[in-house]
């Protein structure tokens, strides 16, 4: 179960609203509270996984960037 997002972005603000809108949309009338509840639950699960994966993905990316750039010493042109 997903708690409370202390720091939410603005994207992701939008994402919970959109949630809710659509899900109004879809019963064709305003939510009840615990209806709104299970949404932005369902919602702010989504927005932990993401988060998750965007943080494996940057991991990786600095695994393959650390692999990428290792420093030798030059070659001198003579001998």
């Amino acid at each position: 179960m997903a708690g409370r997002l202390n720091v939410v972005s603005k994207t992701e603000k939008q994402f919970l609203d959109d949630a809710v809108f659509a899900a109004e949309r879809a019963k064709g009338k305003k939510l009840s509270g615990p209806e709104k509840k299970e949404v932005l639950q369902v919602a702010r699960e989504q927005l932990l996984g993401q988060r998750e994966a965007e943080a494996a993905k940057q991991a990786r990316a600095e695994e393959r960037q650390a692999v990428e750039f290792i420093w030798s010493k030059p070659k001198p042109f003579r001998h």
